[in-house]
């Protein structure tokens, strides 16, 4: 043997060199078999099969590196493997296998297994082992269907005690794998693989002997290694990978070479300029003190990207397969790197966008160990902090969206304004349009990318009326009258920032075009070229609402409750303003709470955004209360609560008003107990939820309102000396306002207060009504109360007097009133 030879491992075994191959006591069980290897196991087949397939004439051997060991003493033919243990096993099973496949077993025992049916590779770890390729090469077996393995546990000749072992187990699981993969390939791979004058995988022989060095020193060399990483795994695999690209690269320059290839520029920018660009960063998603976590999350969102774009008209791909890459909440999956080929992700414009995004961001190193930034400011788009949680791998959809338009659109113009507008519309059109699914981010990616491609300026391509899917279709309009404007003078520039940059508003700003007229200018004529003299009057009218709407949200910014509700009050006051959610439930817009709220799209500014046209919701005609409310003359910025109560004052004296507004606008606990801000409201009923479902405590409307205006004069309840509500947590349940604590004769005494469709259910109970005084049971039935009910004692249900002829809170105020004052009279006597 001579150092180094490159051999097959049919041509290992020449029957007047090598005997036996021996994996010896001091090496571990076969791993590459074991099941949490599958990864390991799935690329090095992978590898073996595509070495197999191929048959070109410019293909070349798939070398699988150095073999290392000794020839055993005294026994000169028998190699004991100290390095190359696990690919010599799989090559040995894969032998077997293809061998049966391909009806070569004969052929394969003549080189494989000795006269004596001896399995001429073994291993000494464990008698087990050698017993386990003695049987398996030297027994006959038929595939079939069948897993491999469960074919051969079947076998009498298998003693299920080997099973115990751990090596039997991992040659079980990779004959599995190989079956996986090699059953269905209609090639003579066994002829390919046993071919030694044209080989197809190979490996380097070497006697370590030969070199004067002993298997002692060899091992403790060895043992000194550590596991490599995931990323140390993932960046070799992903090196060899670049290297066998084929075809021009984009002009890459090192210090060493001015035309570095893909490949020459990837290895030795991972290993030095990018390296210290993650450095200050390693321990930001773990405290390993490496970067290693950290790179790796920034490479598979690139990968994700790339995908992306490849698929972009293949959705049925992006549907099948947007689990393995973004997992549930967009959080990026940490799939495998066969993962990733089996999926076509590790493709050239993958490596080409991965160099681009990585120089973008290192651009030259450090500053203060943080990236170096681009921006003077970060309203818009925070580099430092996006970064950071891209590599933390918890960048929501719009981080991931704004941060691949930030470095796309960097890679063609860092010009300040230029890349200032088109930050300000990406961040306008994420933020204001609900990104929840994967569905919704490759969409919005899809427009994000297609908008980069333009030539032109993000304004004037606006501005020529684009047509911009996937984001919400009001922004899409706003952002083009906006385009218009911006693109007009800076004092328009200026007042649009300034508004757009509102803590309530961030950048829907439609709500204001609307009053200033300006929207429909707009949608009259295509465009904002009015006559110079007009732009005065329409700079003053965007002002003014502009001050009046960050005045407002301001003063909520929150919550409603800091000024008692008076805004969404005083907007009742001009109309019903209320958005639908489901069913019959409506939203007040009266808390900042996100719970079922923000996140669903409940809020002021669901009403506050413009109509594009379509089948979505027009909140334009319920935009007029709030205009209504600024353009009242009671409206005042500068005092808001003093405006907004006095607004609210002269509504509670308007007779064009309807009642049940009212109740509102005078109680402003009616909107407090509504936590969530939400309500049901039909025909036959006007429900308060407590959070948002009946599931949770509610209220009746009229009825929690009458409790309200009872509260103000209790005395006039009197001889009952206690009022409360009871509100109910399901929808067979009836809230109620509950009158109790009078004793009239040695009996205790109630009333119930319901409210039934149109009318009201006043309730007077007692432990035996039907035995009261003839005095009080009398007085009942004058004031109009009949006796009602079922009488079971047993289960405490009574007959009870009521009276259901009220319409109004006033009605039953009086009915209440003037009843328990006939109820004092009798009580005093």
């Amino acid at each position: 043997m001579n150092k180094g030879k490159s051999l097959t491992l049919f041509g290992l075994f020449d029957i007047d060199t090598v005997e036996t191959i021996e994996i010896p006591i001091l090496q571990r069980d076969y791993a590459q078999g074991r099941k949490e290897q599958g990864e390991v196991r799935t690329l090095f087949l992978n590898s073996l099969f595509q070495a197999l397939k191929n048959d070109t004439e410019s293909r070349q051997p798939l070398d699988l590196d150095f073999v290392y060991g000794n020839f055993e003493e005294g026994q000169s033919k028998v190699f004991s493997v100290l390095d190359g243990q696990q690919r010599l096993t799989t090559l040995y099973l894969l032998h077997w296998y293809l061998a049966i496949q391909h009806d070569y077993i004969e052929e394969f025992r003549s080189r494989f297994v000795t006269d004596e049916h001896r399995s001429r590779f073994t291993y000494k770890t464990r008698p087990s082992t050698t017993e386990f390729f003695d049987a398996l090469t030297s027994k006959d077996i038929k595939l079939s269907n069948t897993v491999i393995s469960n074919q051969i546990k079947n076998s009498q000749w298998f003693y299920l005690s080997w099973q115990q072992d751990p090596t039997v187990q991992a040659c079980l699981n990779m004959l599995d794998a190989i079956q996986a993969l090699f059953s269905e390939s209609e090639i003579d791979l066994y002829d390919r693989i046993t071919n030694t004058s044209n080989p197809y995988i190979t490996f380097q022989f070497l006697d370590l002997q030969s070199f004067g060095l002993s298997d002692e020193l060899y091992i403790k060399m060895n043992a000194r290694g550590k596991p490599l990483t995931i990323f140390e795994n993932f960046k070799a695999k992903l090196e060899q990978k670049i290297k066998s690209f084929e075809g021009p690269w984009p002009k890459y320059s090192l210090p060493f070479n001015k035309k570095a290839s893909g490949y020459d520029y990837f290895i030795h920018k991972v290993d030095t300029d990018w390296a210290d660009l993650f450095w200050p960063y390693r321990n930001i998603c773990s405290d390993d003190n490496t970067f290693d976590d950290e790179l790796m999350n920034f490479i598979r969102l690139v990968i994700a990207y790339q995908y992306l774009i490849d698929h972009q008209d293949s959705p049925n791909d992006l549907q099948r397969n947007s689990g393995e890459l973004f997992g549930r909440n967009g959080r990026l999956e940490t799939i495998t790197l066969s993962q990733y080929e089996k999926l076509g992700c590790l493709n050239k414009g993958f490596i080409v966008r991965l160099i681009s995004f990585l120089d973008l961001i290192y651009r030259g190193g450090l500053v203060d160990n943080e990236i170096h930034s681009y921006l003077e400011r970060d309203y818009h788009y925070s580099e430092h902090k996006t970064f950071k949680s891209v590599l933390k791998n918890d960048a929501s959809y719009d981080d991931k969206l704004r941060f691949y338009a930030f470095y796309s659109y960097v890679s063609k113009s860092s010009f300040d304004t230029e890349l200032n507008d088109w930050l300000r519309v990406v961040f306008n059109l994420t933020e204001n349009t609900i990104i929840n699914t994967a569905d919704e981010f490759y969409k919005a990616f899809f427009a994000i990318e297609n908008l980069c491609q333009s030539d032109k300026p993000i304004l004037e391509h606006l501005a020529d009326d684009i047509e911009i899917s996937a984001f919400t279709g009001a922004q899409v309009l706003e952002e083009k009258i906006k385009a218009h404007l911006l693109l007009k003078s800076d004092e328009w520039r200026d007042l649009i920032i300034n508004a757009e940059q509102h803590s309530f508003l961030r950048g829907q700003i439609g709500c204001i075009l609307n009053f200033a007229e300006i929207l429909l200018y707009y949608r009259k004529h295509g465009h904002c070229n009015w006559a110079v003299e007009k732009d005065t009057e329409y700079l003053g009218r965007f002002k003014r609402y502009s001050n009046a709407i960050q005045s407002v949200f301001d003063q909520i910014a929150s919550s409603s409750s800091s000024i008692d509700y008076l805004w969404e009050r005083a907007v009742l006051s001009k109309g019903v303003y209320f958005t639908e959610w489901t069913g019959n439930r409506y939203s007040l817009l009266s808390t900042r709470l996100t719970k079922n709220n923000i996140k669903r799209d409940h809020s002021w500014k669901r009403l506050l955004r413009i109509h594009a046209g379509g089948s979505g919701t027009n909140m334009e005609s319920r935009q007029e209360f709030v205009k209504a409310v600024i353009d009242d003359p009671l409206f005042n910025c500068d005092d808001l609560q003093t405006s907004l109560t006095a607004i609210c004052s002269d509504a509670l004296e308007s007779s064009d008003i309807d009642t049940w507004r009212k109740a509102f606008i005078q109680h402003k606990e009616l909107m407090a107990y509504c936590n969530q801000g939400f309500i049901e409201k039909s025909f036959h009923e006007f429900i308060l939820l407590n959070e948002s479902q009946r599931n949770h405590y509610h209220c009746e409307f009229y009825t929690k309102a009458l409790e309200l205006e009872l509260c103000e004069n209790k005395s006039l309840l009197e001889p009952f000396s206690r009022l409360r509500y009871e509100p109910v947590k399901s929808r067979e349940d009836s809230a109620y306002v509950l009158l109790s604590g009078f004793e009239y004769d040695g009996q205790q005494y109630q009333i119930e207060v319901y409210k039934l469709g149109n009318c009201f259910d006043i309730r007077v109970k007692g432990d035996d009504l039907e035995n009261a005084p003839d005095i009080l049971k009398s007085l009942l039935e004058k004031a109009g109360f009949e006796l009602s009910g079922f009488s079971i004692p047993i289960l405490g249900h009574h007959k009870y007097f009521g009276e259901k002829n009220q319409q109004s809170i006033d009605d039953v105020k009086i009915k209440l009133h003037t009843l328990c004052s006939s109820l004092r009279d009798i009580s005093d006597e």
